[in-house]
């Protein structure tokens, strides 16, 4: 008696439980396809931008064509086409959020950069806002001198580290 008791009240919960398991893995591997479709499709499409995946993550850097001038949180003009363009991906893929995260050189001191680099994240954000990215979906990071790509000893270098960097995250929230 026993026995069937604890069959009748096991069965069922390691069925559910078996049953979660496998949604789980349906999910991830419906999430991964996404983001390296994201992935595939940004490559191609955007060829000026360094792109990467990890973790079923996407990692966006214009090196050479989203760049700020010393001091200064406003994209430059020459680089809004970029921009659009990257606003229209991202409306096509509208289960990601957007993780921008603002850099500068290390020319000023520790809290100026910070402050900086937030305007310059904001003013992305503010950006593709307008160009009709929903807000719920992008968040903002200013990190200052942290990651510097170039050498911040040569103008160059310090040029190519005035940027943003953008990480695109799969969204439950939007599924």
């Amino acid at each position: 008696m026993k026995i069937k008791l604890l069959l009748v009240i096991i069965l069922p919960i390691l069925g559910l439980f078996l049953f979660s398991c496998n949604s789980q893995k349906k999910f991830a591997r419906k999430k991964s396809e996404y983001m390296k479709s994201l992935y595939a499709v940004t490559k191609d499409a955007i060829n000026e931008a360094e792109v990467t995946i990890l973790n079923d993550s996407v990692k966006v850097l214009f090196p050479e064509h989203l760049l700020f001038k010393k001091g200064e949180a406003y994209i430059p003009d020459e680089s809004m086409p970029l921009v659009e363009r990257f606003a229209n991906l991202l409306q096509k893929h509208h289960r990601t959020n957007i993780l921008i995260n603002g850099y500068t050189d290390n020319t000023g001191g520790f809290d100026l950069n910070k402050q900086l680099s937030k305007r310059r994240a904001d003013t992305v954000r503010i950006v593709l806002e307008d160009l009709e990215i929903e807000k719920r979906r992008i968040y903002t990071w200013g990190l200052g001198i942290q990651n510097p790509i170039g050498d911040n000893d040569t103008e160059d270098g310090k040029r190519k580290n005035r940027r943003v960097e953008f990480i695109i995250l799969y969204s439950y929230l939007h599924e």
